[in-house]
C-alpha cells in the first residue's frame, strides 16, 4: 500500500449539459487540490473566489478569463499550453470560447503553511 496520491486520465474531456461546465476534484493532498473542469464552447464558470492561490492550466481548447486584481481589471485569453497564477481571494470568471479542459490547482490551509 502507498500513501503516495496518483490521479489518472485527467485531460479527459467531460462536459454536461447546461450553462455551467463539470467541475471534478481529481485528487486532494496535503495542501494542494487538483480539479479538472471540462467546457463546452459557451459555458461560463460564473465570477467566484479561492481563499487561497490558485494555478489555472489549460490543457484545451480556449478560455476567456476575467480577474480582478489590486491592481484593476485583467482579461486573459488562456490557449492550450497556457497556465496562470492567481492570488488568493481575487475574483475571477472563466467562459469557454471552444470545448475546453482546464486543470485548477487550488492551495489550501494557507495560513499554516505561512503562518
Amino acid at each position: 500500500m502507498t500513501s503516495t496520491l496518483i490521479a489518472t486520465d485527467t485531460s479527459a474531456w467531460q462536459p454536461r449539459d447546461g450553462a455551467a461546465p463539470n467541475a471534478q476534484r481529481l485528487l486532494r493532498g496535503d495542501g494542494l487540490t487538483l480539479v479538472r473542469i471540462s467546457f463546452r464552447e459557451g459555458q461560463v464558470l460564473e465570477e467566484h473566489r479561492a481563499p487561497g492561490p490558485i494555478l489555472i492550466h489549460c490543457l484545451s481548447g480556449t478560455i476567456d478569463l476575467d480577474v480582478t486584481t489590486r491592481a484593476g481589471n485583467e482579461s486573459h485569453r488562456l490557449d492550450a499550453g497556457t497556465v496562470i497564477h492567481i492570488a488568493g481571494g481575487d475574483p475571477h470568471r472563466l467562459a469557454a470560447r471552444h470545448d475546453a479542459v482546464v486543470h485548477v490547482v487550488l492551495q489550501r490551509n494557507v495560513s499554516e503553511a505561512t503562518g
